[in-house]
C-alpha cells in the first residue's frame, strides 16, 4: 500500500523573516529605510514623522526598526519640504556672505523648523527676496577701501588718515575683521556721503588734512632743519614737552622755536656721537691722520658700538663726540693747514706730537720674524677674519723645540706684544695638521692607500697602495669579490666590469702583498674610516681574522678640511680607480706641509 504521512504542502507555514535585534541611530535607520542624510534631518525637524527613540542612548530599538522599515512608504511621503542654509540662500539669490550679514542683521528670520526653515516661510522670503536683499548690509570694508569709496561718492580728496578721524569721533563704527585686519561700516559711511551734513564733516576733515599738513613737518625734515639726528629731535622734544601731532608729524612753529635756542642746537650737534672715519672727514683729515689726534689724547672715545660684519663677525666701533673733535682743531700749535695739505703716503707731521700705539698686526708679524730668526724655523702666521683673532703656528725641529710654553714666554716678552695677548692665539689644529703631514712625508713614515669597493657597504674590488715620500707603487690589483654582486651605482663610478674581474686574485692571495706593502706605516687613504671599514668587510667575507690588518691610519680627508679651516669635507676629485686616486691624495698631502693661502 502507498501513501503519504505528515501535512501536506498546502498546509506548510510561510518562513518567518528574521527580525532585527540590533538599536539604529538615525544615520542607520535612513540606511534601513533608503532615505538621505537630508531627508532624516527633515524628519527628525519635523518632529512628527518618526517616534521617539526608545532606547537609552539616541537609538530605536530592532523591533521599532522593524515596524519603521514595513512602513518606509508612508513615512518618506511624511517627511515634510523643509529648506536649509544653502537651499534658502540659493532661492532669495545672495551669497554666502550676504547671508550671513543677513542673518546678524535680522533682515532674514532665523529657522522655524529646527534647524530648517518651512515650506510657508521660504515661500513668504522668496516673495519677498527683493526687501530682504535690501535689507542686508553692504559688506564691510577696510579703511582704503572706505576712502576710495568716500572719495569716489563726494569727489573729495579722501584719505585713510580722514576716515580714521571719522571713526575716532564715532561717525563709522568697526562691524568685522579680517586676518586681523578692522573692516567698518560701509552703511553708516554711504549716509554719512549722501547727507549735506555728512558731506560737510567730511569736507572739513580734509580741509583740517591739508591744513596741517601745510603746517607741520617730518621727523626726517626736521632733523634736517635742526642738523640733528632723528633720535636727538625726539629726545629733546620729549624733554620740553613737545610732542607730534597728527601722522607723526611735527608743527613748524614748534621745530623753529627749538631753533632759536642756538645754545640748545649746539649742544645736541656738539654731543652727537660719530666713527673715526666720520670723524676724520669732518676734521679734514687722512684717517691716519686721525689715529695721531687719538694717540695724542686729544680725543678719547666716548662709548662703542658692537658692528655686525658678514654673517658670525661683530667688532667694536670707537664713537666720538663732535664737539671734542671741535675741541680738537683749537689745539694750540698744531698747523692743522699743514696736516691737511699731506698727501696719502707721506708721514704725518703730526708724528712730532705723539707716536702711534704698535699695532696688533705689526706686532705679529715682527713677533713672527724673530721667532724664526731666533730658533731658525719656519712660522706660520693667519689672520682668522671670522674671529677677528691671530693664529700662529711654527715649525719644531727634531730636538722638539721650540715648546709652546717657550713661544708664549717669547711672545709676552716682546715689546707692545701686551695689549694684544688675548688676540693672538697660539699652536692651531691648523699647526697640528701641518707638522703632521711634514711627518707623514718622512722616509717609510707611511703609505697612501685608495680602494674601489663592490658598493658603499661591500667589499674590496680593487686596491692600490703608494709610498707617501716618492710616491712609489707598492701595490695595485684588482680583488675578486668572491660572490658579491657589484652594485650598478658602484659600477657608474669606478667603471670596473665583471669581466675584468672574472681573473682577479681572492684576497686571500692579495693580503700577504698588502701586508707587506703597510708593514710598519701609518695607512693614509681619503675618508680613510670608509677605506678601512671595508678591508675589514672584505677580510670577513674571506674568512679571516681583522686583527691581522693595519691599526694605525690617518684620514687626509679630515686634515684637510681642519688645514682649510671649513666645517665641511671638501670632494678629492679624483678619476675614481684606486691608484689614480691614491696618487691624488698623495698631492693633497703634500699641500697640507705649509699654510694655506
Amino acid at each position: 500500500m502507498t501513501g503519504t504521512t505528515g501535512t501536506s504542502s498546502a498546509e506548510v507555514p510561510p518562513p518567518r523573516k528574521p527580525r532585527r535585534t540590533k538599536a539604529h541611530s538615525p544615520r542607520e535607520l535612513a540606511a534601513a529605510l533608503g532615505w538621505t542624510d537630508g531627508q532624516m534631518a527633515r524628519a527628525l525637524a519635523a518632529g512628527t514623522v518618526l517616534p521617539p527613540f526608545d532606547m537609552r542612548t539616541p537609538r530605536w530599538s530592532g523591533t521599532t526598526v522593524d515596524g519603521l522599515v514595513a512602513s518606509a512608504a508612508e513615512l518618506t511621503a511624511a517627511v515634510p519640504e523643509l529648506a536649509d542654509r544653502d537651499q534658502l540662500r540659493e532661492a532669495l539669490g545672495i551669497t554666502r556672505g550676504e547671508f550671513r550679514r543677513g542673518t546678524d542683521a535680522g533682515a532674514i528670520p532665523a529657522p522655524d523648523t529646527g534647524e530648517f526653515w518651512s515650506a510657508a516661510l521660504l515661500r513668504d522670503l522668496v516673495a519677498r527676496a527683493e526687501e530682504v536683499r535690501a535689507a542686508i548690509p553692504p559688506q564691510p570694508l577696510g579703511a582704503r577701501r572706505c576712502a576710495e569709496l568716500a572719495a569716489e561718492r563726494t569727489g573729495l580728496d579722501v584719505t585713510e588718515d580722514d576716515v580714521q578721524v571719522l571713526i575716532d569721533r564715532e561717525l563709522v563704527a568697526e562691524v568685522d575683521e579680517y586676518k586681523g585686519w578692522p573692516l567698518y561700516d560701509v552703511a553708516a559711511l554711504t549716509a554719512l556721503t549722501e547727507s549735506d551734513d555728512g558731506r560737510l564733516v567730511l569736507a572739513e576733515v580734509v580741509a583740517a588734512r591739508h591744513a596741517w599738513l601745510a603746517a607741520s613737518i617730518t621727523t626726517e625734515d626736521a632733523a634736517v632743519w635742526l642738523d640733528w639726528r632723528a633720535a636727538d629731535l625726539e629726545r629733546v622734544a620729549a624733554e620740553q614737552g613737545i610732542t607730534p601731532g597728527r601722522d607723526g608729524r611735527w608743527a613748524r612753529e614748534d621745530i623753529a622755536h627749538l631753533t632759536d635756542d642756538q645754545d640748545l642746537v649746539d649742544d645736541v650737534r656738539r654731543a652727537r656721537l660719530v666713527g673715526p672715519e666720520t670723524a676724520a672727514t669732518r676734521m679734514e683729515i687722512r684717517r691716519r691722520d686721525f689715529d695721531y689726534v687719538r694717540a695724542a689724547g686729544w680725543v678719547r672715545v666716548a662709548t662703542w658700538m658692537e658692528m655686525k660684519v658678514g654673517v658670525r663677525k661683530t667688532v667694536q666701533v670707537p664713537l666720538f663726540r663732535v664737539g671734542d673733535i671741535e675741541d680738537a682743531l683749537q689745539t694750540p700749535g698744531v698747523d692743522w693747514e699743514a696736516v691737511r695739505a699731506t698727501r696719502p703716503g707721506e708721514p704725518s707731521p703730526l708724528r712730532e706730537w705723539t707716536r702711534l700705539p704698535i699695532k696688533r698686526a705689526d706686532v705679529v708679524h715682527g713677533f713672527c720674524g724673530a721667532l724664526a730668526e731666533q730658533w731658525s724655523i719656519e712660522v706660520w702666521p693667519h689672520y682668522w677674519n671670522a674671529e677677528d683673532r691671530w693664529e700662529i703656528d711654527w715649525e719644531v725641529r727634531q730636538d722638539g723645540h721650540p715648546t709652546l710654553g717657550e713661544v708664549r714666554q717669547a711672545l709676552a716678552d716682546h715689546p707692545g706684544a701686551d695689549a694684544h695677548l688675548g688676540g693672538i692665539h697660539l699652536s692651531t689644529a691648523v699647526g697640528d695638521v701641518i707638522r703632521w703631514a711634514r711627518d707623514m712625508l718622512e722616509p717609510g713614515a707611511a703609505v697612501v692607500l685608495d680602494t674601489e669597493t663592490t658598493d658603499l657597504g661591500g667589499v674590496v674590488i680593487e686596491l692600490a697602495v703608494i709610498d707617501a715620500a716618492t710616491g712609489d707603487v707598492l701595490l695595485d690589483t684588482l680583488v675578486c669579490p668572491d660572490g658579491v654582486p657589484v652594485e650598478p651605482g658602484a659600477r657608474r663610478v669606478h667603471g670596473i666590469t665583471d669581466a675584468e674581474l672574472a681573473d682577479a686574485p681572492p684576497w686571500a692571495d692579495v693580503l700577504p702583498r698588502f701586508l707587506d706593502a703597510v708593514a710598519g706605516r701609518t695607512v693614509l687613504a681619503y675618508n680613510a674610516p670608509f677605506d678601512r671599514d671595508r678591508l675589514h668587510q672584505t677580510h670577513q667575507h674571506a674568512g679571516l681574522d681583522p686583527a691581522d690588518l693595519p691599526t694605525d691610519w690617518g684620514c687626509l680627508m679630515q686634515a684637510r678640511s681642519t688645514w682649510a679651516r671649513t666645517g665641511r669635507w671638501l670632494p678629492l676629485g679624483g678619476n675614481h680607480r684606486a691608484l689614480g686616486d691614491a696618487r691624488d691624495a698623495r698631492t693633497i698631502l703634500q699641500t697640507l706641509v705649509a699654510p694655506h693661502r
